[in-house]
């Protein structure tokens, strides 16, 4: 949840006051939300039940002034610890929910003071400066008596308060005191309601601080420029729909208003077409964080963690959209449910309710899944509003090859005579992919670096700069590397099921 910035003016507040308004700052710890929907919960528009309480105590604990009970949970009160103060617990809840945007601070203990007489809801924080907030929790303002002057604490902003300091809420004053008049630890329980919420707050604070180092723990990488869609040759059409699908929706988002974005993309065909080359030149092209991973990336073994690991997947996407997710092998995870396979059809499940979230929220994230087994994919997975965007992406035509030729060869040196053309028609042909293309080219490389006795000065110690400078890739070289790859094509390609060999006659 989102929540929006607090719009507290201090204008009306002198310097030379105690008193200080609380400064804006961004929302810290998130779990916050977490406990008070918690403490709202567990404590459901219910009162105090004072079981085991005689009727002596009970008499007594009337007696105690709100503002005695009040200093008698500030007698321990320290960072972490939230008093809520008010008629019923669930509406303060409510409200301290709505205002969770104030504590900048994990809340590890909650306190709750029923008062019948109070005429709205206050709530009381310790900061990490050390000093007691209070929190206008109401639709009013609730005046603030200091040094016998009156200041207005607007609805929905924090103040720091001292002893002395006096509330009025609806004309019922409270003041604050440091400690009672008399020692209440034994009625503290009579008279109020305390909630732990300790274990699950270091969980989420652990998980905070394990992200936030894990940022200094990246390893910067010199690498080369990032591809972009110059760099993909062929694809056109492809390039051009992503550009409308994808890339537009972020760059001019005003353009898309009220429109119905597809976040989720498919594409198909057979491996080396360049699937996960147009996705990481896409996010390079729109600006966006790249995450790219393999399908069984995130399956574990143990029951629950794969369906965890895709939650955590999405929400570090959510929390750096734009963001473009890239997952190879999809039908390794998204294939077709059935009874067989419970765990596999729970992660499934699970993401397919994280798309349709990100669908409902409309945010910037945009999944792209790659198959060469489009038929094997679940079918609720393939409809709109998961991955209702599908493309095929084939093997070039000669035209894409000669694209994605010279991209690969536009840092090398070539011969002036080398029959291009004749290549690629032979490429075309067996209908090789551009990842076949790049192949063929580092090989041909290679063989000229063996024609020339490169490798071996290498061996020898005896290489320079100058057995480079005037080394050309040639005809020979690429022969050779075209010969060898339509060989191992051959002889890796499979016979199919019951093919027998014939008899020599």
């Amino acid at each position: 949840m989102r929540i929006n910035p607090i719009s507290a003016k201090t204008n009306h507040y002198q310097s030379n006051v105690l008193l200080k308004t609380k400064k804006e700052v961004p929302d810290e710890v998130k779990s916050n939300e977490i406990n008070l929907n918690h403490l709202n919960s567990t404590y459901n528009q219910t009162q105090i039940n004072f079981r085991g309480a005689t009727e002596v105590s009970r008499a007594l604990v009337k007696q105690i002034p709100l503002e005695d009970k009040l200093a008698s949970i500030f007698q321990n009160f320290k960072l972490g610890d939230m008093i809520l103060i008010g008629k019923n617990l669930h509406e303060c809840a409510k409200k301290m929910y709505e205002n969770a945007g104030l504590i900048k601070n994990a809340i590890k203990r909650g306190f709750f003071i029923p008062d019948e007489n109070l005429g709205g809801c206050l709530g009381f924080i310790k900061n990490s400066m050390g000093d007691t907030e209070v929190i206008n929790l109401n639709d009013f303002e609730v005046p603030l008596i200091t040094d016998n002057k009156t200041y207005p604490l607007k609805a929905k902003e924090s103040f720091y308060v001292v002893r002395d300091d006096i509330l009025s809420v609806n004309g019922n004053l409270l003041k604050i005191k440091e400690e009672p008049k008399s020692d209440l630890s034994m009625f503290r329980k009579n008279f109020t309601r305390a909630f732990d919420f300790e274990s699950e707050a270091n969980k989420n604070i652990e998980k905070i601080n394990k992200k936030t180092i894990s940022q200094l723990m990246q390893k910067k990488h010199k690498s080369s420029t990032p591809v972009t869609f110059a760099q993909v040759g062929g694809l056109h059409e492809l390039k051009d729909s992503l550009k409308k699908d994808i890339i537009y929706p972020i760059r001019y988002p005003d353009a898309y208003e009220g429109m119905e974005l597809n976040h989720g993309f498919i594409l198909y065909g057979p491996p080396g077409t360049g699937k996960t080359h147009i996705a990481r030149a896409l996010a390079n092209e729109a600006g966006a964080n790249f995450i790219s991973l393999n399908g069984l990336d995130l399956e574990s073994k143990w029951v629950g963690e794969s369906e965890a690991n895709w939650r955590n997947l999405f929400d570090e996407a959510k929390e750096k959209q734009p963001t473009i997710i890239f997952l190879d092998e999809f039908d390794a995870v998204a294939r077709t449910r059935d009874s067989k396979d419970v765990y596999g059809d729970k992660v499934v499940n699970q993401l397919l309710t994280l798309m349709t979230d990100i669908d409902n929220a409309n945010d910037d994230v945009f999944v792209i899944a790659a198959t060469n087994n489009f038929k094997a994919l679940d079918s609720a997975v393939v409809r709109s509003g998961r991955f209702g965007k599908h493309y095929e992406v084939t093997p070039p035509d000669k035209e894409g090859l000669r694209e994605i030729f010279k991209i690969n060869t536009q840092n090398r040196k070539l011969d002036e005579n080398i029959n291009i053309d004749d290549m690629l028609d032979k490429l075309v042909n067996i209908k090789a992919t551009g990842a076949d293309v790049r192949h063929i080219v580092n090989e041909a490389h290679n063989n000229g670096f063996v024609r020339a006795g490169i490798f071996e000065k290498m061996e020898n110690s005896t290489y320079s700069v100058m057995d480079i400078k005037n080394f050309k890739i040639t005809q020979e070289d690429f022969d050779k590397a075209l010969m060898d790859f339509l060989k191992d094509k051959k002889d890796t390609s499979r016979k199919p099921i019951g093919f027998i060999r014939p008899q020599a006659s």
